[in-house]
Parts: C-alpha cells; sequence; structure tokens
C-alpha cells in the first residue's frame, strides 16, 4: 500500500511532473537548435492529443477552484489551524494539487513547443516581425 502526502496529487507525482519538466525543456531546446525534428501526421496527432490534454488539466484546474478557499470548521483557534493547514496543502504548498497541476500543464505547452518548433510551424511575434521586415525591404510584400 502506497501512502499519499497530504495534499499530494494521487497518480501525479510532483516529483515526476518536474522531471518531466526538465526533460522538456530539454526538448524544446533540442528543437530550437534544429537536432530535433518531426513531420507529418505525427506531428498531428502528438500536438492534438497534448492539446487535449491541456484542455482537461483546464478543466480539472476549474473544478478544483473551491480549495483555494479554507474549509469552514468553525470559528474555534483549533478549526482556523486546521483549516490553514489543510487550504496550504490544498492549494498553495509546492506539492499542493493546484501548484501540480500547474506544473503539469507547463510541461505539455512546452511539450506542444517542441513539436512545433520540431515540426518547422513554430511562430513567435518575433519570427514574424522579422518575416514582415524582410518582405518589405525586398518588396514582397502581400
Amino acid at each position: 500500500m502506497t501512502l499519499v502526502e497530504p495534499g499530494q496529487v494521487v497518480g501525479l507525482d510532483p516529483k515526476a511532473v518536474a522531471a518531466a519538466a526538465a526533460e522538456t525543456t530539454k526538448l524544446v531546446n533540442a528543437a530550437k537548435s534544429g537536432s530535433f525534428t518531426i513531420s507529418g501526421e505525427a506531428l498531428e496527432d502528438l500536438r492534438q492529443a497534448l492539446s487535449d490534454m491541456v484542455t482537461r488539466v483546464d478543466r480539472l484546474t476549474g473544478s478544483t477552484a473551491a480549495l483555494d478557499q479554507a474549509p469552514q470548521l468553525g470559528s474555534h483557534p483549533y478549526g482556523h489551524a486546521v483549516a490553514a493547514h489543510d487550504l496550504k496543502a490544498a492549494s498553495q504548498d509546492t506539492g499542493s494539487m493546484r501548484a501540480v497541476l500547474g506544473q503539469f500543464r507547463t510541461v505539455l505547452t512546452q511539450a506542444d513547443e517542441a513539436l512545433a518548433r520540431a515540426g518547422g510551424v513554430y511562430r513567435t511575434g518575433e519570427d514574424s516581425a522579422v518575416d514582415a521586415h524582410a518582405a518589405h525591404k525586398t518588396g514582397d510584400l502581400a
């Protein structure tokens, strides 16, 4: 039997999410440098899966908004202390459900960025401005 720490998201280990974030950052950097590329149908399918997962995480995050409020456990000092502890564990601690969901969402969006860069479909505002400037200089305005 595995014991779960107070406030920990079952099935979403904060250490695993942090490790995934580190690896996703490496993937983004590899895509930026051109050492990771992907194309075709696999790119579309993977990006759609990531988009679907972001949507699911956003829904779950929305449904856990009540965790941002301390539970009402009475007006006595012990009730206030327990309520403060519950609030911190549920939404404020590093390993809380809300924090880990936010970190997981970041991992998903970074993975999508890496795939978009690797597939050559990633465009930043800066890239667009450079392209527009180059088009203006050569007279290739659309």
